[in-house]
């Protein structure tokens, strides 16, 4: 059986997160679509990290990290790291964000099937967006 935790980010997470960030699949399917520089992510994630509510999460699975999740107001945005893709995580991980945070808005490109059905199946609103 699969035990799974959400817990906040954290400073230690910056080099796990800006690989997941500047994964080629994830790249493609991020509405900046241009790699990330190693000073300016870890610039952002200390911005991240100083506001009142972060809202910045990781999803372990087994006490390993394999994915992570991100909240702005009503929008949510994720990635799952790519050696756990296509296991099933984004499902868990999703239905778990709908049950602890409620009914929250992904943005996903049209050509990204997979995350628009996983997205609707945790019973998030998907707004597809063009390519």
């Amino acid at each position: 059986m699969n035990h799974f935790q959400i817990r906040p980010a954290t400073k230690d997470d910056a080099r796990r997160l800006f690989e997941w960030r500047n994964d080629d699949s994830t790249r493609r399917m991020s509405k900046y679509k241009g790699g990330v520089g190693w000073d300016e992510h870890v610039g952002w994630l200390d911005r991240r990290l100083k506001m009142d509510q972060p809202n910045l999460f990781i999803f372990e699975l087994n006490q390993e990290p394999v994915a992570t999740f991100r909240i702005d107001g009503e929008d949510v945005s994720y990635t799952v790291a790519p050696e756990h893709r296509n296991r099933g995580v984004a499902k868990m991980m999703l239905n778990e964000v709908r049950s602890r945070f409620g009914c929250l808005r992904a943005h996903v490109y049209a050509d990204n099937e997979p995350s628009i059905r996983v997205a609707r199946s945790a019973g998030l609103d998907v707004v597809i967006m063009d390519p």
